[in-house]
């Protein structure tokens, strides 16, 4: 494990998050473990942050999100907004907030709700 700061994540299923998520944003598969079952964790790089993909597991506690957790997400600045909307809507993801511009800096965002109930933010990269 390296000094830095890297988000945990439990997910349906972790393998299939990372396969998932690259469906939609630049993942790159750091370290595949299997603790309790096949592959069951997935360390990646995704957009330069690393994200610990953890399988749900309910005998330890890990369990996925049953409702959307409204107060916290992750921000990703994508190159083309409406490619990433389209990708992350043929992957299963839901548009939540649909591509909206910012009224302050003029910046255009969406929200997105994968599978599992996690938000992602994305903004359009100047």
């Amino acid at each position: 494990m390296k000094k830095g700061i890297e988000l945990d994540m439990v997910v349906s299923d972790a393998m299939t998050a990372a396969k998932t998520f690259g469906k939609v944003f630049n993942v790159k598969v750091l370290e595949v473990h299997s603790t309790v079952a096949k592959d069951d964790t997935v360390l990646v790089d995704m957009e330069g942050m690393q994200i610990h993909f953890l399988s749900q597991n309910k005998d330890i506690g890990f369990k996925i999100p049953t409702v959307t957790p409204e107060s916290i997400w992750v921000n990703v600045i994508a190159d083309n907004i409406e490619k990433t909307r389209d990708a992350a809507v043929m992957a299963g993801f839901e548009l939540t907030i649909p591509i909206t511009k910012e009224p302050y800096e003029g910046l255009q965002y969406m929200l997105l709700k994968d599978t599992d109930n996690y938000q992602w933010m994305v903004y359009q990269a100047k």
